[in-house]
């Protein structure tokens, strides 16, 4: 098992797909923080902490819009995809040939997934350390009105008492939507013919929910301890959304959107037949 998880991972590592989100996904902070940075040096924002400008707590109205909305193209397109164009090219059956059918489909999810969770952390990451270089690393004050984190938000408490510590938190969920985004890829690609369709079969799930999820919101009002909680998944991709976004609520949707498609994926691998 050890050595065909190290194989799938040398496969990633080497692939121009994994690089290319992961640069595509630093591109779009740079211009980011390059925005911050042109408001910074206009005197705006100055004193301002460098938590409270980061992405991962909100997402605001700069270019960073643009990393929330092709998240799932990115993370899927790193390599998720190999699992379709595997059964399609027939590489599958030389794989398998040499292992076993679980070891590979196993290893497979464990690294697809790691994938997509790396592009997702690192650009969070990449630009909380750009930012960093010109706002101060000072302690939210929550009296100054400053910090859009509320106690309807994700673990408040940690983000004032503790900043840098909710930052590596929030980095591990971040990791988590990569990967739950790659499990949506990975259950069609099981299904799918053209593994093209793998790829942005999680940004069309994302896409399609969002209308659903919006639609309950206008029409239905979900309260959870007297705040409004949002159905929107694209709103829980970042930790201080306009509506409520609880631990418990968020880790549940996640776990929903991982368990469902690795379902697909685990009964198909299991069924799966080369010849």
């Amino acid at each position: 098992m050890k050595n065909i998880i190290k194989f799938e991972w040398q496969r990633m590592i080497r692939s121009y797909s994994f690089y290319i989100s992961l640069i595509i996904a630093a591109i779009v902070v740079i211009l980011d923080a390059q925005s911050k940075y042109e408001i910074f040096k206009q005197g705006l924002d100055v004193n301002v902490s460098v938590f409270e400008k980061w992405i991962g707590i909100y997402i605001g109205f700069d270019e960073s819009i643009f990393l929330f909305t092709l998240l799932p193209l990115l993370t899927s397109f790193a390599y998720s995809w190999t699992v379709g164009a595997d059964r399609s090219s027939g590489y599958i059956t030389q794989v398998i040939t040499r292992t076993s059918r679980k070891k590979y489909f196993f290893a497979k999810y464990i690294v697809s997934f790691m994938s997509g969770g790396i592009v997702f952390s690192f650009a969070i990451l990449l630009h909380f350390f750009i930012i960093s270089t010109f706002y101060p690393a000072i302690y939210s004050i929550v009296a100054l009105g400053t910090s859009p984190v509320s106690p309807s938000s994700f673990c408040p408490e940690l983000f004032y008492t503790h900043p840098v510590l909710f930052l590596l938190v929030w980095t591990g969920v971040s990791f988590l939507w990569g990967g739950a985004m790659v499990c949506i890829a990975l259950g069609v690609g099981m299904i799918a013919r053209k593994y093209t369709f793998s790829v942005i079969a999680p940004f069309l799930v994302f896409t399609v929910q969002q209308i659903i999820g919006t639609y309950i919101n206008v029409r239905y009002s979900i309260l959870i301890n007297g705040h409004n909680m949002s159905t929107v998944w694209t709103g829980m991709l970042y930790a201080a959304p306009l509506s409520s976004n609880y631990a418990s609520h968020l880790l549940i949707n996640i776990a929903v959107i991982i368990i469902i498609p690795s379902i697909i994926f685990a009964v198909r691998g299991r069924k799966y037949e080369c010849l």
